[in-house]
């Protein structure tokens, strides 16, 4: 079980894993987190004209599955564009992956406020951070100590240990000890499900490193697959303290324009909470209905599970690509179907800029987080399901206050447009628009206590250097209260940063 306060259980469970791997002739790879547009665009561009086929929307992703697809391609009869992005993507992970060589890496970000509606891109969580990274990779581990201090952060944590782990591979998998960041789905401006809204808490998790597909005659139809699942101890001030976050999530290609995924997570365990095996066993079963089938005094846990889908020129042959991500937050009737829905959609299209010869990728995107009762969510609205749990986890699926899933939380709207806009050089810029309706019912969502609008401009620009990258943004947001009259509230805010290689 997982103890309170120190994570003990991290720390034995993990201390056991290398006592037992620690002969096993492997070889490791690391990760590559989420936040970068740039190189999220690279990777897209590479799987939509086929050459890619390792799933690629579930980050972290593993650069030694992308590296055994692009290892040795011919990039003779491809345009110049996309021998750019495989270029730029060879590049990192030549850079990633050198053996045996300690890498170390320093940053530095100030901003005048930080970003409380996070969208894929690394946007500031404190006004000031100052921090640098080492590390390590060999033949069965790998090892990256990240640290920053931070200056009037969101949570008041003064120390950020986000993107460390300890990683060792066991044949095709790696599992790992840390603080990763995670983004599920192929959204752009959110995840229903997970995503780097909140900051990373202490995790361990087990991730599958190359995704070939099957060999059986009955399963190589669904192509390659990915598989990860981990354990996060949610150590904030919460009323069950030390609950458990645990998520899985497959992810398939059966052919090269259609990648699906399946995810679920759920909230478990923690102080006067049972933490055995069966109660484990009755979260994965679905036996989580009070009343219906199981005693209400023995509810294992609050679930979500769900699905995404993001499929490549359905129709014609055009530069473009439809996604969905549909979510459930409860089960019904005593079995395991879904009963209440929350939703995204988005549409995402590319291409050349006429006159300046940029690369772009760009989307357009909506998700409603009003929870809809019956099949798929055509039924009956039901406000304040998304992300409350009304008997035990009462914090909700957050961490620090801040939504895991969609960072407009609860009984909220999205509506955004964005673009990534890539020169020659790979300097790049991010273009975002977002429209949002939170807390339309009042219910319980940290963000606002009443219906509020809140409309969001962002730009920011990203410069290569020969020693790093520099990041400049500027952000512009109107908020109106929908119910009480207070009036119009509008802010201007920035952030600059540089990354050093």
């Amino acid at each position: 079980m997982f103890y309170q306060g120190d994570n003990i259980f991290l720390r034995r469970t993990f201390t056991a894993i290398l006592i037992c791997l620690t002969g096993m002739p492997v070889y490791g790879e690391p990760w590559l987190a989420p936040g970068d547009l740039l190189i999220r665009s690279d990777l897209q561009l590479l799987s939509d004209v086929g050459m890619l086929r390792t799933p690629i929307n579930t980050w972290p992703l593993s650069l030694a599955s992308i590296d055994a697809e692009l290892n040795g391609v011919n990039i003779l009869e491809n345009d110049f564009v996309v021998i750019q992005a495989l270029q730029r993507v060879q590049a990192r992970i030549n850079q990633e992956s050198r053996m045996h060589t300690p890498k170390i890496s320093n940053s530095i970000r100030v901003s005048s406020k930080p970003e409380i509606i996070r969208a894929f891109e690394d946007t500031p969580r404190a006004e000031g951070q100052i921090g640098g990274s080492i590390s390590w990779l060999g033949e069965r581990f790998a090892v990256k100590v990240q640290g920053r201090r931070v200056s009037n952060p969101l949570d008041n944590d003064s120390v950020h240990l986000d993107g460390s782990y300890v990683g060792v591979v066991a044949g095709n998998w790696m599992l790992s000890m840390g603080y990763q960041e995670r983004w599920w789905g192929p959204g752009w401006d959110g995840s229903l499900i997970l995503s780097t809204n909140a900051r990373p808490a202490p995790q361990l998790s087990i991730q599958r490193n190359i995704t070939r597909p099957f060999t059986s005659k009955w399963l190589k139809w669904i192509g390659p697959w990915s598989l990860t699942s981990f354990f996060q101890q949610l150590d904030d001030e919460r009323v069950i303290d030390d609950t458990v976050l645990f998520g899985m999530r497959m992810t398939a290609k059966p052919t090269d324009d259609l990648e699906i995924g399946l995810s679920r997570t759920a909230q478990w365990c923690g102080a006067s909470r049972p933490c055995d095996a069966n109660t484990f066993l009755d979260l994965l079963l679905g036996h989580d209905n009070p009343g219906v089938n199981i005693d209400e005094s023995q509810e294992p846990g609050n679930q979500l599970a769900g699905l995404d889908v993001r499929w490549t020129s359905p129709l014609g042959n055009f530069p473009y690509a439809t996604y969905l991500q549909w979510i459930g937050e409860d089960t019904r009737q005593g079995g395991p179907q879904i009963g209440s829905w929350i939703r995204q959609f988005g549409f995402e299209f590319w291409g050349i800029i006429p006159g300046i010869n940029w690369r772009h990728r760009s989307h357009i995107e909506w998700a409603d987080t009003i929870c809809r009762e019956g099949g798929f969510g055509r039924g009956k609205k039901k406000p304040g399901c998304a992300y409350n749990h009304p008997r035990m986890y009462v914090s909700g699926y957050r961490y620090h206050g801040l939504s895991i899933g969609h960072g407009i939380d609860t009984g909220s709207s999205s509506s955004s447009i964005g673009s990534t806009l890539i020169d020659n050089n790979g300097n790049s810029l991010n273009l975002l628009a977002r429209f949002m309706d939170i807390n339309r019912y009042g219910e319980k969502n940290p963000l606002s206590s009443v219906a509020q609008e809140n409309t969001q401009l962002s730009i920011s620009y990203n410069k290569q250097f020969s020693l790093g990258t520099g990041t400049i943004g500027l952000a512009y947001s109107r908020i109106r209260d929908s119910i009480v009259d207070t009036g119009i509230n509008s802010n201007i805010e920035w952030w600059a940063g540089f990354q050093m290689n």
